[in-house]
């Protein structure tokens, strides 16, 4: 039998209280304060002088259960079998040792909450001591007579229990069976018995280690698993981010080239919106200084308008004077109207700033109650950051190596690219200068631009570029044209005074100037 029959569990309840959100908050119990139920129990609750019995129907914002002071849950078990042990005097040195066996039934759960049936077995034992001529039954026989004992014993118990049965408030108690046990029996039982507890509690701990072993194995399994996947969350977010940087990388190059078309339209209007604003900023100018002189005549007074627009004949005198009586009454309502305003705002300040105060008390109190809160919730995000960020900072190392292996690749592949685009250009200056036999006169040397084709000075260019400057349009163009330097005079040609025929520049002293300006050049293929 369990030691815990009829009543399993009781529990008292205090006044409930208010548990939800901040705005949403209304009075309810917790699901602990709620006994769970096995398939063979029920719940009784007190409700003042009223028990109500509750199959597992009611939730803990249930009016009964808010209003209730107690709960009590009582197991309804069919014929759970108590045994009742009780001593009667021998012929011998020892007692004989009468166990009855009562089987108990509850028939109304809340007659047993109300008559406080907490031990059922101590009940039965008073309603066994009560049976008249119990103890002289065993009073003339010997050990060895234990089986007449039993007999005489059952017989007065069965008639007894059948006139005048066991009176225990809700249950219902049938005799089962009895046993008339001599002192060595009793002992083995007891020994038995004794035995069988220890082997009851050496099984609940091994269930009990293996049940925390499962649970340690679940732990890791569960942390492993976790593990697992912030490994694809981070695979997948590096896949991500380098698409990105791809996509980044040709809306830039789009932009660059939108910007370098759209730079020229810039400049071309510039000029004429300028011209335009010079010829606005005059108008605005002569239009500011005749509404600065009315100003500075009239000001912001409404008399000094209305005596010019008198004077200009735009109203007459009878107007003049309406207007100035009317507009003094304005003035001495106006001043009524302020100091009621006045008034009325100060009254309305005083009750503000009661409103404030209120709340500056409820927001500390919930500010109190957050900061508790966050304080909890940044320590355990405290833990996991720590464990992630050393992860992250793994990743990182590794990916900012490929990045700086990856962008000294792209930074060599691209000096190679503009040296080969350098080439091309002066190549095809120089192919479309010999088809139109620019080289045919002694003014340029063919030979000197030809053997300049070879000579590209790419690497200052792609070093600016690679250390994060743009090389300008002009500074290209130079190199292209570094194997033609204009003379000391502009104007000054190889035949001596003609400014057109000069442009190429006076041959040098040193004698290694080849006369060719592809720059000059390219002006005469535009033509």
């Amino acid at each position: 039998m369990a030691e815990n029959y009829p009543l399993v569990e009781q529990r008292q309840y205090g006044r409930p209280e208010k548990h939800g959100g901040i705005l949403r908050k209304r009075v309810t119990r917790v699901d602990d304060e709620l006994p769970r139920l096995a398939a063979h129990h029920v719940r009784v609750f007190r409700v003042g002088d009223e028990y109500v019995e509750d199959h597992g129907q009611l939730g803990a914002d249930d009016p009964v259960v808010l209003a209730a002071s107690s709960v009590t849950v009582v197991d309804r078990r069919v014929e759970v079998p108590v045994v009742v042990e009780t001593r009667i005097p021998s012929a011998e040195a020892g007692d004989f040792t009468v166990r009855a066996l009562f089987h108990c039934t509850v028939t109304d759960p809340c007659a047993v909450v109300r008559g406080g049936v907490t031990d059922v077995e101590a009940l039965l034992l008073a309603h066994l001591r009560e049976v008249p001529g119990l103890t002289e039954d065993g009073a003339g026989l010997s050990f060895v007579d234990s089986a007449a004992v039993r007999a005489r014993i059952e017989a007065r118990l069965t008639a007894y229990h059948e006139m005048r049965p066991a009176a225990v408030s809700g249950l219902r108690v049938r005799l089962g069976q009895l046993e008339v046990l001599t002192p060595a029996e009793m002992s083995a039982i007891v020994e038995e018995m004794a035995k069988a507890r220890r082997e009851r509690e050496r099984d609940r701990q091994r269930e009990e280690l293996e049940q925390q072993a499962a649970l340690n194995r679940a732990l890791l399994e569960a942390e492993l698993e976790l593990k697992r996947e912030d490994i694809r969350n981070l695979r997948a977010m590096r896949v991500e981010r380098n698409r990105q940087e791809e996509q980044l990388d040709k809306e830039r190059n789009r932009q660059e080239l939108d910007t370098l078309r759209t730079r020229y339209d810039r400049v071309a209007g510039a000029e004429q919106q300028e011209h335009d604003l010079t010829l606005q900023a005059q108008r605005n100018r002569f239009t500011r200084a005749e509404l600065e002189q009315d100003f500075r005549l009239i000001g912001s007074d409404p008399l000094a308008a209305d005596f010019l627009a008198w004077r200009n004949g735009d109203i007459s005198a009878d107007d003049l004077s309406k207007r100035l009586h009317a507009a003094e009454q304005d003035r001495h309502t106006r001043q009524d109207e302020r100091l009621r305003l006045d008034r009325e705002d100060e009254l309305q300040r005083r009750a503000l700033d009661r409103d404030e105060h209120r709340w500056e008390v409820e927001q500390d109190d919930l500010r109190r109650e957050l900061l508790r809160r966050d304080e909890r919730e940044e320590a355990a995000a405290r833990r996991a950051e720590e464990a992630r960020r050393w992860e992250l900072e793994h990743e990182d190392r590794l990916r900012r190596r490929q990045e700086e292996r990856a962008d000294a690749e792209r930074l060599q592949r691209d000096e190679r690219e503009w040296a080969k685009e350098q080439l091309a250009v002066r190549a095809a200056l120089g192919k479309q200068a010999i088809d139109r036999g620019l080289f045919d006169s002694t003014m340029y040397d063919a030979g000197a631009f030809i053997n300049s084709v070879g000579d590209v000075p790419y690497n200052q260019a792609s070093g600016e570029r690679a250390a994060g400057r743009e090389v300008p349009a002009a500074e290209v163009k130079g190199e292209l044209d570094r194997g033609a330097r204009p003379g000391p005079e502009a104007g000054a040609g190889p035949r001596g005074g003609d400014g057109a025929a000069g442009g190429a520049g006076d041959v040098g002293d040193d004698g290694d100037d080849d006369g060719f300006d592809p720059a000059i050049q390219e002006a005469h293929l535009g033509d």
